[in-house]
């Protein structure tokens, strides 16, 4: 009988300026791995805030990775969960380990490619789950030059793999894989099965949440499971009224998600010749200390979680796969013969009224839809906000200029800027467009003026204007400062 395993790997103590560090990911982990142990997971291995100062590095991701593949015998379903932050540079995702340093450049080139096809194709594992909770909020890759989290989850995957490879991304391309901070807190005398004070991702939660209320004859099949993280991962969204619209899941794969059952029943004895690598540690005591969020100190479990709310309407998980029509056949009998005999041209003509008149509300429907939609783009050679999206449906263009800012000129920008903007700039409101745009403006002034200092020190030019004190902070991004 094949085993269940499981590899929770999670980087959190960032050191580099511009990347938030991620204190909760340890206690995520240890929640998960905790909760997949008494699932009946065999053999759980929790890494996260290593001892005596070590990182988690790109090295020892990979290797950690790659051992726990060779290491499975034939028949075991693997459970691997990566958590942290995360990047998508040429097209391919990455997650970002604690090592990284702000001289790498490429910046892609000193973090951990998920992407171990390889290995996988040679694994004897039957079945494959990669959970991906890194399209993080709290990274400004403005300043590393790649194109951030609009593209993740968008990367080529060999179709061989996913004939046995299942990937579930946290949250679908260009949007954010969310967390709650400890200040953070539901309204006054609602229950959602969390304590106050506690921080968390919202999508690591979820899991250990649907996991940990399974009963323990049941074992959801993967499309069970990715709406009832999907419904919990809204619920917690809209409990802590976080902005914009739910994280909407993603899953990638070939394996027909109704008949891939990946969680064994709660409480399957483990075989004995497959002891646990590295249980799962106690629950963290308090969020607020981070000792208990993986640095030193624990505390015993906690009860799981109540029955979780549903939210009303859930989003639905977005899948790679299309599902399969499903065909019916007309029965034949005597209450069929009137139509037979309806003329030809009649039946042409309902037929034609019907699709156009459907064509013709969905186009008006999805129209109405992108009214809601902006982004800050590029307008001739400066910056514009649009209201729309920036794609095209057939031959309509889905997207207008709300405000023009001819004053913000793409030459003085820095050369990431440059191409976010190009690339378009996804955001959630029309306030927010302005946010980002007033940011854009203040970095081209100081760019602007630092050109017109360089060129009177070079003997040339007029006296260059002053610079506010926001502005001297931006020059050492400006291009030849």
């Amino acid at each position: 009988m094949g085993r269940h395993r499981a590899l929770l790997i999670g980087a959190s103590d960032y050191e580099m300026r511009g990347v938030q560090p991620l204190p909760f990911i340890p206690g995520d982990l240890r929640r998960l791995g905790s909760v997949l142990e008494s699932r009946g997971f065999q053999d759980v291995q929790v890494l996260a805030a290593r001892a005596d100062g070590k990182q988690i590095s790109a090295n020892y991701v990979n290797a950690r990775v790659i051992g726990f593949l060779r290491r499975a015998r034939r028949g075991d379903t693997l459970f691997i969960l990566l958590s942290g932050h995360g990047v998508h540079a040429r097209g391919r995702d990455f997650l970002v380990p604690e090592d990284i340093d702000e001289d790498m450049h490429p910046f892609e080139s000193g973090c951990v490619a998920i992407d171990w096809r390889r290995h996988l194709d040679e694994t004897l594992a039957e079945h494959v789950v990669i959970l991906i909770d890194a399209c993080r909020e709290g990274i400004h890759q403005d300043s590393m030059g790649v194109a951030g989290v609009r593209e993740w989850g968008k990367q080529e995957i060999g179709a061989a793999l996913r004939r046995k490879v299942a990937y579930v991304y946290a949250c679908s391309p260009a949007q954010l894989a969310l967390f709650v901070r400890a200040h953070e807190a539901v309204p006054p005398g609602a229950d959602h099965g969390t304590r106050p004070g506690e921080s968390f991702s919202l999508f690591s939660r979820s899991v250990s949440d649907v996991v940990a209320r399974l009963p323990g004859t049941e074992a959801p099949a993967l499309d069970e499971f990715m709406e009832a993280v999907q419904d919990r991962v809204t619920e917690l969204h809209r409990a802590y009224r976080k902005k914009g619209r739910p994280q909407i899941l993603r899953l990638v794969t070939d394996i027909p998600s109704d008949n891939f059952f990946f969680l064994p029943r709660a409480g399957r004895p483990a075989p004995s010749a497959s002891p646990p690598v590295s249980p799962a540690a106690p629950l963290p005591a308090s969020p607020h200390d981070a000792s208990a969020m993986g640095l030193g100190t624990t505390s015993t479990r906690t009860p799981g979680p109540p029955p979780l709310v549903q939210p009303d309407p859930p989003p639905k998980a977005t899948r790679s796969r299309a599902s399969t029509p499903t065909t019916s056949r007309r029965a034949s009998s005597p209450a069929a013969t009137p139509d037979r005999r309806r003329p030809s041209w009649i039946r042409r003509c309902i037929v034609a009224g019907t699709v156009l008149a459907v064509v013709t509300g969905g186009l008006l429907g999805v129209r109405q839809w992108t009214r809601t939609q902006y982004y800050v783009g590029v307008v001739g050679s400066h910056v514009a906000v649009y209201q729309g999206l920036s794609q095209k449906l057939g031959w309509i263009q889905l997207s207008d200029v709300q405000e023009d800012h001819p004053e913000i000129e793409l030459q003085y920008l820095p050369g990431y800027l440059r191409n976010q903007v190009k690339e378009t700039i996804a955001v959630d409101s029309v306030g927010q467009a302005r946010t980002r745009v007033r940011e854009l403006a203040v970095q081209a002034s100081a760019c602007k003026k630092d050109a017109a200092r360089r060129e009177f020190k070079a003997g040339s030019g007029t006296t260059p204007p002053s610079l506010t004190t926001e502005e001297q902070q931006l020059i050492p991004q400006c291009e030849g400062s």
